[in-house]
C-alpha cells in the first residue's frame, strides 16, 4: 500500500499489496488506535491489524513536519487494509495533477512579479528612486 498526501492536508491510502506500507515522507500511520511508522526510503511491513479484524476505521498521517493529513475511514478486512476503488483511484490521480498545477501557477505568479519588479514600466519611477 502507498499512501499519497494532498496540498488540502488530505490523502488517501491506495495499491494492491497489504502486507507493505509506504509514502513519499516519512511519518506515522494511525489506523483507529494502531499505530505505523512509515519511511520514505523504503516500504514498511504492515502488521495484522486489530487481531485479524474486521472493520472500517477512521486512519491520519502525521508526516515527520507536524503535517496531519485526514485519510478518511478506511476498511480492514481480516487485519488487512482493502484497497479502494477504481474510480477513487482515477479521483486520487486527478487531485494529485491539480496539487501539481496549483504549484506551477504559484511558482509562475512569483516569477511573473519578479519580472514586474524588474521591468517597471513606470516612466517617472527614477524620481522616486
Amino acid at each position: 500500500m502507498k499512501i499519497q498526501t494532498f496540498n488540502n492536508k488530505k490523502g488517501m491510502i491506495f495499491d494492491k499489496d497489504p502486507k507493505r506500507i509506504g509514502a513519499t515522507t516519512s511519518g506515522t500511520l494511525k489506523i483507529g488506535s494502531t499505530e505505523i511508522k512509515v519511511s520514505s526510503s523504503n516500504d514498511s511491513v504492515m502488521p495484522l491489524l486489530f487481531h485479524g479484524g474486521t472493520g472500517e476505521y477512521h486512519a491520519t498521517f502525521t508526516d515527520i513536519y507536524g503535517n496531519v493529513y485526514d485519510l478518511g475511514n478506511i476498511t480492514v478486512q481480516n487485519g488487512r487494509i482493502e484497497p479502494p476503488s477504481q474510480t477513487a483511484v482515477e479521483i486520487m490521480d486527478l487531485r494529485c495533477r491539480l496539487d501539481d498545477a496549483d504549484r506551477e501557477i504559484e511558482s509562475l505568479k512569483n516569477e511573473v512579479q519578479t519580472l514586474r519588479n524588474i521591468f517597471d514600466t513606470n516612466s517617472l519611477n527614477f524620481l522616486i528612486k
